[in-house]
């Protein structure tokens, strides 16, 4: 039961077999157990020497894990498993604390995006996800960050009709660049806003699925809770969950 609920179904597997990046004297089999051994750590959050013989050796599942986040494969994977409902994309972000071991990054790494709150360390995952409230794309911020910062980035290209988000993202730069993009605005008002738009309630409710979006991910422990000291490793994590949400 504990090994299915961590691994592959077949119909998942085909679906995702041929995207994935070519390695020379691996087989089929051995890319499936990989890709299990990384399902097994996302579920659980255990550190990398618990992963269980059966899915290989920690140090080499994590060394070709790693491998993978740096050039990018977990991200070119997930965009290639997506197909998109543009009718409207909905925006949000969630916070996720930070684990001590997540600290002390080295300098020549960069800043990593983890701040302090109120609520203590963390990192905040934004997203953008389609009218089926699938995933299509992942930007993180230290968790202080205003939820608006990483809107232009989430939505720059994306070919939707119409932009549905909370109050909190009701700037005069938000809702112009949406529009520049044909987005038509369904965001709520402020109060201190001078000149009111008219909000579509009936759409506006379906707000609701990114935020189902977000307590799907954060079944997986290792989205729920970030363990990674660089930004790259933790976002591997995230778009494993995402992956897995298109897969479902």
């Amino acid at each position: 039961m504990t090994q299915e609920r961590h691994s592959l179904t077949d119909a998942q597997w085909e679906r995702i077999i041929l995207r994935l990046p070519p390695c020379k004297g691996r087989p089929g089999g051995a890319q499936r157990t990989f890709f299990n051994a990384l399902l097994w750590m996302a579920r659980t959050g255990a550190a990398w020497r618990d992963l269980p013989e059966r899915l290989g050796k920690w140090n080499v599942v994590y060394q070709r894990y790693a491998y993978w986040c740096d050039k990018g494969h977990f991200e070119r994977l997930f965009q290639g498993v997506q197909q998109p409902e543009l009718k409207e994309v909905m925006v949000d972000s969630t916070c996720c604390r930070a684990h001590q071991a997540s600290a002390g990054a080295r300098k020549t790494h960069g800043p990593q995006a983890i701040g302090i709150t109120r609520g203590g360390r963390n990192t905040k995952i934004h997203t953008v996800c389609d009218a089926l409230g699938n995933p299509l794309r992942f930007v993180l911020t230290p968790g202080q960050q205003h939820d608006s910062k990483a809107v232009p980035e989430l939505l720059d290209g994306l070919a939707a009709k119409a932009l549905v988000a909370d109050k909190a993202y009701d700037s005069d730069k938000i809702v112009q660049s949406a529009q520049a993009q044909g987005m038509q605005v369904i965001i709520p008002c402020k109060v201190n806003r001078k000149k009111q738009r008219a909000l579509d309630r009936s759409r506006y409710k379906a707000r609701h699925l990114v935020e189902n979006l977000f307590q799907r991910m954060k079944v997986f422990r290792r989205v729920a809770t970030r363990f990674d000291k660089l930004d790259v490793r933790f976002l591997g994590f995230v778009h494993i969950a995402g992956i897995m949400k298109w897969l479902h």
